[in-house]
């Protein structure tokens, strides 16, 4: 499944001997690469010189993005903004910029280090100052340094330039800006040189205010409405009858739509991880796995007879649903621990999904 890591959106940029970092984002029409300046060299380059590749994870091969036009080579503030063809609709980009930030806020950022250019690597930080009228902030490690194994801390942290650097609201990243000075005698102490995302107003408008609680508030609600619908369509093009059935049953259970999606959203996701830890099991366990599924076969008939029925409200069927959940889960604790995966939900889940358990509205 989807899921909304700082990671998803890292790039490798290589430029006539350079080698940086670099962030996708999404603009009203089309998609970028935001990079530092340095990275490409002193000069603006040709777009033939530029190459940009990502991976869908750090052990991944990498894929190489076609560069349209290099809409700003900006030294004296350091970053590079890159029009790419970006079509991967999976891993669009699902975060906004943001402004308000403020010192001792806790931030990550993730690019590829010159020890290792070809996976890359997620960095915690602190911001150590902020200067909103220049567009730059400060960062430096947590719990951590660039100086290590014998290595010159130069060493380990160059090629991490250009990587974006995300703060966390409601569990959302927001892009605040870039690494910039991850070269030659800035990174003393572990201190990094950052550029904020305010030099790109012209080109992207749509900022979230870190300050303003209401409106981060909105922005979180409909990025995870958003996220929901983007899973269950994932999920619906593989799954096309499972899903149908399971949806139709929480359509019973939710009668409110956002909240039917956001069941089904989570169930998909506790579903297929879960699915994957029960493969385990079977394969690693075969005598306990035998006897999670001799438990659950002792309660179908009791599942179709007493609990699938026509109710008459959604609370009817969702009490039905958590006392099933409760007799099954008292039955599969004489069970040893597995893992700390509740296999009743699965369980239940499973039931929804091809119609032993069934629920139908008076309606």
């Amino acid at each position: 499944m989807i899921e909304n890591r700082v990671e998803n959106y890292c790039v490798r940029v290589r430029c006539n001997g350079h080698t940086g970092s670099g962030v996708l984002l999404s603009g009203p029409d089309t998609f970028y690469i935001l990079t530092a300046a340095h990275c490409l060299g002193k000069i603006e380059p040709n777009l033939q010189e530029i190459k940009i590749e990502r991976q869908t994870d750090y052990m991944s091969q990498f894929s190489e993005l076609d560069c349209i036009r290099v809409v700003e080579f900006n030294l004296e503030h350091d970053f590079a903004l890159i029009e790419v063809d970006f079509k991967d609709a999976a891993t669009q980009p699902g975060y906004k910029l943001a402004r308000g930030i403020f010192s001792e806020n806790t931030v990550r950022f993730c690019g590829y280090q010159g020890i290792n250019v070809d996976q890359y690597r997620p960095f915690d930080c602190i911001i150590k100052g902020v200067s909103e009228a220049s567009g730059r902030f400060k960062i430096s490690l947590s719990n951590e340094t660039f100086d290590q194994a014998g290595e010159d801390g130069l060493h380990i942290a160059q090629g991490l330039s250009g990587s974006g650097v995300f703060i966390f609201r409601h569990n959302s990243p927001f892009l605040i800006g870039i690494l910039n000075s991850v070269i030659e005698e800035k990174a003393w102490n572990d201190d990094i040189d950052c550029c904020s995302i305010k030099h790109l107003e012209k080109y992207i408008s749509e900022y979230v205010d870190l300050s303003d609680f209401e409106n981060l508030k909105k922005w979180n609600e409909n990025l995870e409405k958003s996220r929901n619908e983007r899973e269950i369509e994932l999920f619906k093009k593989d799954n096309t009858d499972f899903f149908n059935i399971l949806y139709r049953k929480n359509k019973v259970l939710y009668t409110d739509i956002d909240k039917c999606n956001s069941v089904t959203a989570k169930q998909i996701r506790k579903f297929l991880a879960m699915k994957d830890n029960i493969k385990t099991m079977e394969n690693d366990y075969p005598l306990l796995y035998t006897n999670f599924k001799n438990t659950v076969k002792r309660f179908v008939d009791t599942v179709e007879d007493d609990y699938s029925r026509n109710v008459s409200e959604s609370n009817e069927a969702i009490n039905l649903k958590m006392e099933l959940q409760t007799k099954l889960q008292l039955a599969l604790n004489t069970l040893p621990q597995y893992t700390n995966i509740d296999l009743s939900e699965f369980q239940v889940i499973e039931w929804l999904g091809i119609c032993t358990l069934n629920f139908t509205s008076n309606d």
